[in-house]
């Protein structure tokens, strides 16, 4: 057949009343038509998706497919303090306990209100309630946020097409070899760069005594400082601590007043919301794949239940204002969506990306093989955590930088999203058509649990996954020894509910106590904020 007369017959097909040109003017009408409704739907989308993703990335941690870092050899431990993230793991017999604690909550909550008639009580009791906690979770998502923004403005290695930059912070300088601590390699040259910003901003020529004050706003950002809490016999605490952090909680503080004393609105509820959903996903994980899945199954049924054959949850959810669900102005009442349908789904999505993390550092690992046994090497660990600045100005680097152990493969947390977003959109057509709310984990679980373990059969990684644990037992060293520390994993066998009961935590705790009375045993009563002394010492090294 000729091309032409093919060509033409396409064309043809556009041109005059056609179907296809009908079928599209009736879509194109409709779209705009229900514009509202789609541009309340997308930002209902983007809002789940948006704690998912950055509470994924903010959990990653060091993988028990690598090594351990192993700390400096310093006078005082403060300067290799290491914060280990308190995880709540849950065990199997969380499968069962979620949906019966949640089951009583819910009820509990359904009975008040129908006995207040007026819920204004309970809405000032909740919201005060989840104000409290809202402080802290607003207060980290903000400080996370402005370390991100600050790892754009000053990163700590840039790159162009030819060279890489590192900016060293101890001599005010950039240069183009990997900066050493305290050190100047002889192959390193010293650029010409008298200011701490990257790309093009790093050739302006600026006086100074403005350069001294960039450097010096760099290092009141970068650098952290050690807080120590302490009250003996009751409580001891010390955590790194950065401007960011401090300014983070101020902005949370001010959120949680501004919500309460002044204005309830959307967008505030949701901030407060987005808080919540980015520390749960941090604080919980299913420790396997397979628990996960078991506590979603069970949540799938809770869920159906509740929607389809008992008042409960939407009396609740329309009867509660407090801001445990995300709210979107639209048309009519609007749309919501309870922080259950975000953090639920988002934990699995969270250990599928640390699981990508685990495979990227089990392709590392190297095995020697001896007549008596197999010694496997771990690739040293990089981290992966907010390094968003550098990786954006290394993208076209050639040379390995720090950026480099956020770059890994993204398989099955990529997949978990395709599937969440499809079961999202398919619940809100649903729930278009039938004119009714819908349990959004219906669609929610097979669409998450599908896709991770529908990825794992077609790439032949079942059993890896399945195998997958964060209770700390693939935790091996390399002489075949476990490592005894559980990385705030050592919840296992009690579970989160056990856990949270106090259950087989009083030896921990003491142990803590015991620690910190030996180390404050002239003190009744301390809080504090320090220089880490190493940093110090720097800094008197430079001037001298």
């Amino acid at each position: 057949m000729d091309p032409s007369s093919v060509l033409d017959r396409v064309f043809d097909l556009f041109q005059g009343d056609s179907q296809i040109l009908q079928l599209i003017g009736n879509w194109g009408a409709r779209v705009y038509d229900h514009r509202e409704h789609l541009q309340m739907y997308i930002h209902l989308l983007l809002s789940a998706l948006f704690p998912i993703y950055i509470g994924s990335h903010a959990s990653l941690r060091r993988p028990p497919s690598a090594a351990n870092p192993k700390k400096g050899q310093t006078e005082d431990e403060d300067d290799d303090l290491e914060v280990e993230p308190l995880i709540d793991g849950m065990s199997p017999s969380d499968a069962i306990m979620f949906p019966v604690f949640a089951g009583i909550t819910l009820a509990g909550l359904y009975f008040i209100i129908k006995w207040l008639e007026d819920p204004a009580i309970l809405n000032k009791i909740l919201n005060y309630y989840f104000s409290s906690i809202g402080v802290v979770g607003v207060g980290k998502l903000t400080a996370d946020l402005l370390s991100v923004v600050t790892t754009f403005i000053f990163p700590s290695v840039w790159a162009t097409s030819k060279d890489t930059f590192y900016v060293d912070p101890l001599l005010s300088q950039q240069e183009t070899g990997p900066v050493k601590p305290a050190r100047i390699a002889t192959h390193r040259k010293i650029l010409d760069k008298t200011n701490p910003f990257p790309g093009l901003l790093s050739s302006i020529k600026l006086p100074a005594s403005t350069n001294k004050q960039l450097w010096a706003l760099r290092a009141l950002l970068k650098n952290h400082w050690i807080f120590r809490a302490y009250f003996h016999g009751w409580f001891s605490f010390k955590t790194n601590i950065k401007l960011n952090d401090v300014i983070g909680f101020l902005l949370g503080i001010v959120a949680v007043v501004v919500y309460n004393m002044y204005a309830k609105t959307w967008w505030l509820a949701n901030l407060l919301a987005f808080g919540y959903c980015y520390g749960a996903l941090q604080l919980m994980s299913p420790t396997t794949f397979w628990t996960g899945s078991l506590i979603l199954i069970g949540l799938f049924v809770y869920d159906v239940v509740m929607v389809f054959y008992t008042p409960m949850m939407m009396t609740v959810a329309t009867k509660i204002d407090a801001p445990i669900k995300l709210v979107f102005p639209g048309p009519g009442r609007g749309s919501m969506l309870g922080l259950g349908d975000v953090v639920l789904p988002g934990i699995m999505i969270a250990i599928a990306l640390r699981f990508d993390l685990y495979l990227h550092y089990l392709c590392k690992q190297k095995t020697a093989s001896t007549p008596d046994s197999k010694e496997i090497t771990k690739p040293k660990y990089e981290e992966a955590a907010g390094q968003w600045g550098e990786r954006f100005w290394t993208s076209g680097s050639k040379e390995v930088t720090v950026a480099d152990g956020a770059r890994f493969p993204k398989v099955y947390f990529k997949a978990a999203l395709v599937g969440y977003s499809i079961a999202m959109m398919v619940t809100i057509t649903v729930m278009r058509i039938w004119d009714h709310g819908q349990p959004a984990l219906l669609y929610l679980v097979p669409g998450v649990l599908g896709t991770l373990w529908g990825t794992a059969l077609v790439r032949g990684e079942w059993k890896l996954m399945w195998e997958y644990t964060e209770d700390g037992s693939l935790d091996v060293e390399g002489d075949g020894e476990k490592n005894s520390e559980k990385k705030g994993l050592n919840k296992e066998k009690e579970g989160l509910f056990m856990g949270l009961l106090g259950s087989g935590m009083d030896e921990k705790v003491d142990k803590i106590l015991a620690k910190a009375n030996e180390e404050h045993a002239h003190q009744v009563f301390l809080f504090s904020l320090s220089e880490p002394k190493l940093r110090k010492a720097k800094v008197i090294e430079k001037s001298e």
